[in-house]
């Protein structure tokens, strides 16, 4: 009897961790900022992108199709896990990218130093916020934007 009785907590305890386990992976799962957002993204529609930075307090507004399709290709490889903690004061600046379809602004990725991305999605009302993983960011190719 005692026997089946540290059998049951063992098996239970056994179960316990494999399932906090597998919700720990699919709850903190990794990718891209293609795999996040822009996977789901009409790329044709995209009419424009303005890049700000808080810091410099210098803007840029891109309106030509190749210029587009290649901040998109080099921002979409960031690889990103989803940060449920707080932001806030983390940084002293940001860099607000903001994608216009049909001349209105239907995304804002807010890059916060090398470490956080926020990404505000019209399209089904999401505020989500990712880290940055494996140093992904390439900040100097946003800032030659800019500048």
């Amino acid at each position: 009897m005692r026997n089946k009785k540290k059998f049951s907590i063992l098996l239970f305890s056994i179960l316990l961790i494999l399932a906090l386990g597998t919700g720990y992976y699919l709850y903190h799962k990794p990718g891209t900022l293609n795999s996040f957002l822009l996977n789901n993204y009409n790329k044709e529609n995209i009419e424009q992108i303005e890049i700000r930075s808080t810091l410099s307090r210098q803007d840029k507004s891109i309106k030509d199709k190749a210029k587009i399709n290649e901040i998109l290709a080099n921002v979409s490889n960031i690889k990103l896990v989803r940060h449920y903690g707080s932001t806030a004061n983390k940084t002293k600046g940001a860099i607000h990218i903001y994608i216009y379809d049909k001349s209105r602004i239907t995304t804002e990725i807010i890059i916060q130093g090398k470490e956080y991305i926020n990404i505000i999605n019209d399209y089904d009302n999401s505020n989500k916020e990712y880290k940055i993983i494996d140093n992904s960011l390439d900040l100097d190719y946003i800032n030659r934007l800019i500048s």
